[in-house]
């Protein structure tokens, strides 16, 4: 399913981009579900490993191999099982990693504001990106729990072949014209 391969394409794009930004006093945080990095104010940069990605890679592998699953017929069951989980376990990753976005939004509210400009969290692009990869995923994995229509066989109601035998005085149509009229039109 091709909904399910670009929630999964959405999920790992989503991971590498900057996901939220913190401000307090001169110094900046900007997050990616890898890595924090926080601009001092002397210039320097300082990296911190944030590793919260693995969730989201896992499942995000998962739900692309579910996608492929999903199209052979000897492993469409499995497959279904699988997007489900998986788009399941990417949606709860999301949720959780929106829920730390809140909570440390809270927490900043209660820091002092020093320099007249209080503590600040922007959501960035890559959150969203995050959100739309597990909104597509479940819609995915929804769709691939519908049962693929089998082809239907033709009707064979739909052609009726008749097979003419040599009668010369019934014509093809199966009207047959009585004998008079065949020897007016001879």
């Amino acid at each position: 399913m091709l909904l399910l391969v670009l929630g999964a394409a959405l999920a790992v794009a989503g991971s590498l981009q900057d996901t939220y930004r913190t401000a307090h006093r001169e110094v900046t945080w900007t997050s990616t579900l890898w890595i924090s990095k926080s601009s001092l104010p002397d210039g320097r940069e300082d990296d911190a490993y944030f590793a919260v990605g693995w969730p989201v890679i896992v499942a995000a592998v998962l739900m692309a191999v579910a996608g492929l699953l999903v199209l052979r017929e000897q492993t469409e069951f499995v497959g279904r099982s699988v997007a489900m989980g998986a788009a399941g376990a990417l949606a709860g990753a999301v949720f959780v990693y929106l829920m730390l976005l809140r909570s440390q939004a809270e927490d900043m509210s209660k820091w002092p504001v020093d320099t007249g400009h209080p503590p600040s969290l922007t959501v960035l692009g890559g959150t969203y990106m995050l959100g739309l990869a597990a909104v597509i995923g479940l819609a995915g994995a929804a769709l691939a729990q519908r049962k693929q229509e089998e082809p239907s066989p033709e009707d064979e109601e739909d052609v009726v072949v008749h097979q003419l035998d040599s009668d010369d005085d019934t014509p093809p149509f199966g009207i047959e014209i009585p004998l008079e009229e065949q020897q007016e039109t001879r």
